[in-house]
């Protein structure tokens, strides 16, 4: 498919600048390790910290690792790049970015203040190469703004790019994520839409597509085959949309379940295989399922958890 051929060119470039890191004296922040899955990435804002999974896990299983934030940063969001560097958007206006090996992670970075433009972070979108996209529901007379930071960035830091104003549609971004091109997918809350952006986006721009018909959208999710997965908290349901045409999807399922109440975070992995975040455990769904469903298993973790975002990698 065209549009992903700047994926693959841009994960090859990755690649060979780590392959010339290894070659060189030594990397102050190595990579974190891969296991033999993927990993499912947990934000949990209660006990200020995003908890690593191997993607699959059920039970009371203990993480393969934690990282831990103080006050008065609080999570909403995470994501990570091909480094295995974890970005870590937090309810008061900062990010962190934490890097580390054996799934030790340190403190290597931070971006916050005036310059940021950063008031609420909702969610955070992270591409392979550690570009930021930021969803910020702002705070009154200042709107609801999404901000692009390129990667590497550290400290007071003016953002790349901005868009926000009446011509966006944005009224309540809660939800973010990126497909291989860069455009940008948000979920508006209040308005019950996925805006559509340019990868390019700047400014009062409008969205060059526009999905109705969601009730709360929280989260938005895009696999790799530009298929949608949209959590609704208005009637605890997760949406799942094909592409049927350039910048056009249509609904291919509904799923709904007893367990599944104000879902939030929302994620795929390679099989198809689908995580929600609930109150109190992660519920995974069987890929293709539809309507009244019942969850393959869940995870609870060693303690009670009230996750928001997830992300799988």
């Amino acid at each position: 498919m065209q549009r992903w051929s700047l994926l693959y060119s841009r994960v090859a470039l990755v690649i060979l600048a780590l392959g010339l890191t290894v070659t060189a004296a030594a990397c102050s922040h190595p990579p974190a390790p891969v296991g033999p899955h993927q990993l499912l990435f947990v934000t949990l804002p209660d006990t200020r910290s995003v908890a690593i999974f191997a993607a699959g896990t059920s039970g009371d299983a203990d993480p393969l690792g934690t990282i831990h934030e103080s006050a008065p940063d609080t999570p909403v969001d995470s994501s990570v790049n091909l480094r295995g560097e974890v970005f870590v958007a937090n309810r008061n206006g900062s990010i962190k970015i934490f890097a580390g090996r054996d799934y030790n992670y340190q403190l290597v970075r931070s971006i916050a203040g005036p310059h940021t433009q950063l008031l609420h972070p909702s969610s955070m979108a992270v591409d392979p190469m550690g570009d930021i996209y930021l969803a910020d529901r702002g705070a009154a007379p200042t709107p609801a703004k999404i901000i692009w930071l390129p990667a590497g960035l550290n400290g007071n830091v003016f953002p790349d790019r901005v868009v926000t104003g009446p011509h966006t549609g944005l009224t309540s971004p809660t939800g973010i994520a990126i497909d291989a091109s860069e455009e940008v997918f948000v979920a508006d809350h209040d308005s019950g839409k996925i805006l559509v952006f340019s990868a390019d986006a700047r400014g009062d721009a409008p969205p060059i597509a526009t999905i109705g018909g969601f009730n709360g959208p929280q989260r938005v999710f895009v696999d790799q085959d530009l298929n949608l997965y949209v959590s609704s908290d208005g009637d605890s349901s997760i949406a799942v949309l094909a592409p049927d045409g350039p910048l056009r999807w249509t609904r291919t399922a509904t799923i709904t379940s007893a367990t599944m109440t104000s879902p939030r975070g929302v994620a795929a992995d390679n099989s198809g295989q689908i995580a929600v975040a609930v109150n109190g455990a992660i519920l995974y769904f069987a890929a293709g399922a539809n309507g009244p469903s019942t969850p393959l298993m869940e995870l609870q973790g060693p303690a009670a958890m009230n996750p928001t975002g997830l992300m799988i990698r």
